[in-house]
Protein backbone atom coordinates (compact mmCIF):
# COMPACT_ATOMS: atom_id res chain seq x y z
CA UNK A 1 0.00 0.00 0.00
CA UNK A 2 1.23 3.66 -0.65
CA UNK A 3 2.75 5.05 2.46
CA UNK A 4 1.35 7.94 1.46
CA UNK A 5 -2.15 6.81 0.36
CA UNK A 6 -3.92 8.26 4.08
CA UNK A 7 -2.83 11.56 4.59
CA UNK A 8 -5.09 14.28 4.76
CA UNK A 9 -4.31 17.65 4.98
CA UNK A 10 -7.96 18.75 5.21
CA UNK A 11 -7.82 16.64 8.32
CA UNK A 12 -5.02 18.32 9.60
CA UNK A 13 -6.06 21.96 8.70
CA UNK A 14 -9.75 20.98 10.09
CA UNK A 15 -7.88 19.66 13.76
CA UNK A 16 -4.78 22.48 14.08
CA UNK A 17 -6.37 24.95 15.94
CA UNK A 18 -7.65 22.52 18.43
CA UNK A 19 -3.74 21.41 18.40
CA UNK A 20 -2.69 24.12 18.73
CA UNK A 21 -4.36 26.04 21.59
CA UNK A 22 -3.22 22.77 23.48
CA UNK A 23 0.61 23.37 23.09
CA UNK A 24 -0.03 27.21 23.46
CA UNK A 25 -2.05 26.80 26.69
CA UNK A 26 -1.38 23.56 28.51
CA UNK A 27 1.80 23.23 27.43
CA UNK A 28 4.32 25.96 26.34
CA UNK A 29 6.10 25.11 23.46
CA UNK A 30 9.34 27.10 21.90
CA UNK A 31 10.62 25.64 18.82
CA UNK A 32 13.86 27.19 17.04
CA UNK A 33 15.68 26.44 13.65
CA UNK A 34 13.13 25.72 11.35
CA UNK A 35 14.88 28.37 9.09
CA UNK A 36 17.40 25.12 8.64
CA UNK A 37 15.08 22.50 7.04
CA UNK A 38 16.19 22.35 3.54
CA UNK A 39 14.26 21.98 0.38
CA UNK A 40 13.23 18.73 -0.79
CA UNK A 41 13.84 15.44 0.84
CA UNK A 42 15.06 15.36 3.94
CA UNK A 43 14.73 12.82 6.90
CA UNK A 44 14.33 14.77 10.42
CA UNK A 45 15.46 12.79 13.51
CA UNK A 46 14.55 13.52 16.70
CA UNK A 47 15.27 12.12 20.31
CA UNK A 48 12.52 10.50 21.79
CA UNK A 49 10.75 11.99 25.39
CA UNK A 50 7.89 11.14 27.51
CA UNK A 51 7.09 7.83 26.79
CA UNK A 52 3.85 6.56 24.45
CA UNK A 53 2.64 10.42 25.35
CA UNK A 54 5.33 12.02 24.05
CA UNK A 55 3.76 15.85 23.46
CA UNK A 56 7.14 16.96 21.83
CA UNK A 57 6.73 15.01 18.51
CA UNK A 58 3.30 16.56 18.47
CA UNK A 59 4.70 19.95 19.42
CA UNK A 60 7.10 20.02 16.42
CA UNK A 61 3.85 18.65 13.96
CA UNK A 62 2.30 21.56 15.20
CA UNK A 63 4.70 23.88 14.33
CA UNK A 64 5.94 22.24 11.42
CA UNK A 65 2.17 22.23 10.26
CA UNK A 66 2.04 26.29 10.88
CA UNK A 67 5.16 27.44 9.30
CA UNK A 68 5.23 25.15 6.12
CA UNK A 69 1.19 24.50 5.85
CA UNK A 70 -0.27 21.72 5.56
CA UNK A 71 0.15 20.80 2.31
CA UNK A 72 4.12 20.45 2.34
CA UNK A 73 4.56 16.27 2.13
CA UNK A 74 5.51 15.87 5.76
CA UNK A 75 5.63 12.23 7.13
CA UNK A 76 6.29 10.27 10.60
CA UNK A 77 7.83 6.64 11.23
CA UNK A 78 5.78 5.43 13.61
CA UNK A 79 6.01 1.60 15.56
CA UNK A 80 2.74 -0.65 14.07
CA UNK A 81 1.16 -0.93 17.47
CA UNK A 82 -0.51 2.75 17.89
CA UNK A 83 -2.44 1.72 14.31
CA UNK A 84 -4.13 -1.13 15.97
CA UNK A 85 -5.80 1.51 17.98
CA UNK A 86 -9.68 2.24 17.01
CA UNK A 87 -9.85 5.80 15.92
CA UNK A 88 -6.26 6.62 17.11
CA UNK A 89 -4.39 4.76 14.76
CA UNK A 90 -6.63 6.18 11.75
CA UNK A 91 -6.05 9.74 13.36
CA UNK A 92 -2.75 9.27 13.18
CA UNK A 93 -2.62 8.03 9.14
CA UNK A 94 -4.68 11.18 8.45
CA UNK A 95 -1.70 13.34 10.09
CA UNK A 96 1.04 11.39 8.30
CA UNK A 97 2.16 8.65 10.61
CA UNK A 98 2.98 5.63 8.98
CA UNK A 99 4.45 2.06 9.33
CA UNK A 100 8.04 2.72 10.39
CA UNK A 101 10.22 0.57 7.74
CA UNK A 102 13.32 1.38 5.34
CA UNK A 103 11.02 0.71 2.57
CA UNK A 104 8.29 3.27 3.64
CA UNK A 105 11.01 5.61 4.27
CA UNK A 106 12.83 5.04 1.34
CA UNK A 107 9.52 5.41 -1.02
CA UNK A 108 8.36 8.91 0.78
CA UNK A 109 11.99 10.20 0.20
CA UNK A 110 12.56 9.53 -2.65
CA UNK A 111 8.85 11.51 -3.40
CA UNK A 112 11.14 14.46 -2.33
CA UNK A 113 9.15 14.38 0.73
CA UNK A 114 10.34 14.98 4.74
CA UNK A 115 10.18 11.98 6.81
CA UNK A 116 10.62 12.76 10.89
CA UNK A 117 12.15 9.57 12.77
CA UNK A 118 12.69 8.63 16.23
CA UNK A 119 15.74 6.12 16.23
CA UNK A 120 15.87 5.44 19.72
CA UNK A 121 12.62 4.05 19.85
CA UNK A 122 11.30 3.35 22.93
CA UNK A 123 15.12 2.79 24.60
CA UNK A 124 15.03 6.79 23.82
CA UNK A 125 11.38 7.45 25.39
CA UNK A 126 11.69 5.52 28.60
CA UNK A 127 15.37 6.19 28.92
CA UNK A 128 15.33 6.63 32.75
CA UNK A 129 15.19 10.00 34.85
CA UNK A 130 19.33 10.10 35.51
CA UNK A 131 19.89 9.89 31.70
CA UNK A 132 17.09 12.33 30.41
CA UNK A 133 19.47 15.02 28.96
CA UNK A 134 21.30 11.81 26.70
CA UNK A 135 20.73 11.23 23.21
CA UNK A 136 19.75 7.26 23.43
CA UNK A 137 19.84 5.65 20.17
CA UNK A 138 20.89 1.97 21.44
CA UNK A 139 22.59 0.52 18.17
CA UNK A 140 20.30 1.18 15.84
CA UNK A 141 21.80 2.66 12.80
CA UNK A 142 19.09 1.69 10.09
CA UNK A 143 18.19 5.99 9.84
CA UNK A 144 21.89 6.47 8.70
CA UNK A 145 21.65 3.79 5.99
CA UNK A 146 18.38 5.17 4.68
CA UNK A 147 19.30 8.35 4.19
CA UNK A 148 22.89 7.08 2.50
CA UNK A 149 20.67 4.92 -0.01
CA UNK A 150 18.71 8.01 -0.90
CA UNK A 151 20.97 11.04 -0.30
CA UNK A 152 18.74 12.89 1.98
CA UNK A 153 20.10 15.19 4.51
CA UNK A 154 19.67 14.36 8.15
CA UNK A 155 18.17 17.50 9.63
CA UNK A 156 18.90 16.53 13.72
CA UNK A 157 15.93 17.97 15.87
CA UNK A 158 16.27 17.83 19.97
CA UNK A 159 14.44 18.66 22.67
CA UNK A 160 14.07 19.00 26.06
CA UNK A 161 11.43 19.33 28.81
CA UNK A 162 8.81 16.76 27.58
CA UNK A 163 10.77 13.70 29.84
CA UNK A 164 9.63 15.41 32.58
CA UNK A 165 5.62 14.64 31.79
CA UNK A 166 6.68 11.59 34.36
CA UNK A 167 9.16 10.21 36.38
CA UNK A 168 11.45 6.90 34.99
CA UNK A 169 12.87 4.76 37.36
CA UNK A 170 14.01 2.12 35.18
CA UNK A 171 13.89 1.96 31.27
CA UNK A 172 13.10 -2.24 32.21
CA UNK A 173 15.58 -3.61 28.97
CA UNK A 174 16.55 -6.83 31.21
CA UNK A 175 12.62 -7.70 31.62
CA UNK A 176 11.86 -6.72 28.01
CA UNK A 177 14.99 -9.27 26.68
CA UNK A 178 14.20 -11.69 29.26
CA UNK A 179 10.57 -12.56 27.88
CA UNK A 180 11.79 -11.98 24.27
CA UNK A 181 10.07 -9.01 23.61
CA UNK A 182 13.03 -7.90 20.92
CA UNK A 183 11.09 -10.18 18.33
CA UNK A 184 7.77 -7.34 18.33
CA UNK A 185 9.85 -4.21 18.59
CA UNK A 186 9.94 -3.82 21.93
CA UNK A 187 13.30 -3.53 23.69
CA UNK A 188 11.89 -1.14 27.00
CA UNK A 189 9.25 -2.11 29.65
CA UNK A 190 9.57 1.14 31.77
CA UNK A 191 9.14 1.65 35.39
CA UNK A 192 7.82 4.69 36.06
CA UNK A 193 5.97 7.19 38.11
CA UNK A 194 3.54 9.39 36.62
CA UNK A 195 -0.38 10.68 36.62
CA UNK A 196 -3.08 9.46 37.77
CA UNK A 197 -2.04 5.83 38.15
CA UNK A 198 1.33 6.53 40.18
CA UNK A 199 3.97 3.59 40.20
CA UNK A 200 3.06 2.16 36.89
CA UNK A 201 4.77 -0.65 35.10
CA UNK A 202 4.57 -1.13 31.18
CA UNK A 203 4.40 1.51 27.95
CA UNK A 204 1.10 2.97 30.03
CA UNK A 205 -0.74 5.75 29.29
CA UNK A 206 -0.73 9.03 31.13
CA UNK A 207 -1.55 12.38 31.98
CA UNK A 208 1.11 14.32 31.60
CA UNK A 209 1.83 17.18 33.83
CA UNK A 210 1.89 20.73 31.82
CA UNK A 211 5.32 21.27 30.61
CA UNK A 212 7.65 23.88 29.01
CA UNK A 213 9.23 22.26 26.36
CA UNK A 214 12.17 23.64 24.02
CA UNK A 215 12.72 22.26 20.79
CA UNK A 216 15.44 23.17 18.29
CA UNK A 217 16.35 22.18 14.65
CA UNK A 218 20.16 21.81 13.87
CA UNK A 219 21.83 22.58 10.15
CA UNK A 220 21.49 19.77 8.38
CA UNK A 221 24.27 16.46 8.16
CA UNK A 222 24.83 15.16 4.61
CA UNK A 223 27.37 13.60 2.69
CA UNK A 224 26.89 14.28 -0.91
CA UNK A 225 30.30 12.56 -1.73
CA UNK A 226 29.58 9.80 -1.00
CA UNK A 227 28.03 7.37 -3.43
CA UNK A 228 24.31 5.48 -2.31
CA UNK A 229 26.32 1.99 -2.36
CA UNK A 230 27.94 3.72 0.96
CA UNK A 231 24.85 2.44 2.84
CA UNK A 232 26.09 -1.14 3.06
CA UNK A 233 29.46 -0.31 4.32
CA UNK A 234 29.54 -0.60 8.07
CA UNK A 235 32.48 1.27 9.24
CA UNK A 236 31.09 4.34 6.75
CA UNK A 237 27.51 3.88 8.43
CA UNK A 238 29.13 4.03 11.95
CA UNK A 239 31.33 7.05 11.16
CA UNK A 240 28.27 8.90 9.89
CA UNK A 241 25.77 7.92 13.00
CA UNK A 242 28.73 9.03 15.10
CA UNK A 243 29.08 12.52 13.36
CA UNK A 244 24.78 12.92 13.55
CA UNK A 245 24.91 11.46 17.60
CA UNK A 246 27.56 14.00 18.76
CA UNK A 247 25.61 17.16 16.45
CA UNK A 248 22.54 16.22 18.67
CA UNK A 249 24.45 15.41 21.85
CA UNK A 250 26.01 19.19 21.79
CA UNK A 251 23.11 20.44 21.09
CA UNK A 252 20.96 18.90 23.66
CA UNK A 253 23.47 19.74 26.38
CA UNK A 254 23.66 23.68 25.29
CA UNK A 255 19.20 23.70 25.64
CA UNK A 256 19.67 21.52 28.99
CA UNK A 257 22.60 24.06 30.37
CA UNK A 258 19.82 27.07 29.27
CA UNK A 259 17.31 25.85 31.21
CA UNK A 260 14.04 27.61 30.80
CA UNK A 261 11.91 23.71 30.41
CA UNK A 262 10.32 21.39 32.55
CA UNK A 263 7.00 20.98 34.79
CA UNK A 264 4.85 24.48 35.00
CA UNK A 265 2.86 22.94 37.13
CA UNK A 266 2.98 26.26 39.78
CA UNK A 267 2.59 28.94 37.31
CA UNK A 268 -0.48 27.45 36.53
CA UNK A 269 -1.22 27.61 39.97
CA UNK A 270 -0.35 30.81 40.58
CA UNK A 271 -2.37 31.75 37.99
CA UNK A 272 -5.49 30.04 39.16
CA UNK A 273 -4.85 31.97 42.60
CA UNK A 274 -4.86 35.18 40.10
CA UNK A 275 -8.31 34.28 38.65
CA UNK A 276 -9.53 33.44 42.03
CA UNK A 277 -8.45 36.85 43.69
CA UNK A 278 -9.88 38.66 40.67
CA UNK A 279 -13.34 37.12 41.22
CA UNK A 280 -13.31 38.05 44.77
CA UNK A 281 -12.56 41.71 43.77
CA UNK A 282 -15.49 41.61 40.91
CA UNK A 283 -17.86 39.96 43.97
CA UNK A 284 -16.68 42.75 46.35
CA UNK A 285 -17.37 44.99 44.14
CA UNK A 286 -20.65 43.77 42.74
CA UNK A 287 -21.91 43.49 46.51
CA UNK A 288 -20.74 47.43 47.84
CA UNK A 289 -22.41 48.44 44.26
CA UNK A 290 -25.87 46.24 45.86
CA UNK A 291 -25.56 47.92 49.06
CA UNK A 292 -24.95 51.23 48.17
CA UNK A 293 -28.04 50.72 45.37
Amino acid sequence: MDPAAKRDPEFIRAHLDKLSFFFDHYHQVEVLGLEHVPRGRALVVGNHNGGIMSPDMFALMVSWWRTFGVDEPAYGLMHDLPFRLPLVGDALAKCGAVNANPDNARRLLEREAKVLVYPGGDLDAFRPWSRRHEIVFGARRGFIRIALSTGAPIVPVVAVGAHEGCFVVSDGRRLARALGLKRVRVEAIPIAFGLPWGFFVGPAPYLPVPLRIRIRALPPIAWPHLPRSAASDDAVVDDCRAQVIAAMQRALDELAAEGGFGPRLPSLLAGVDALRERRAVLDERLHAEVRAG
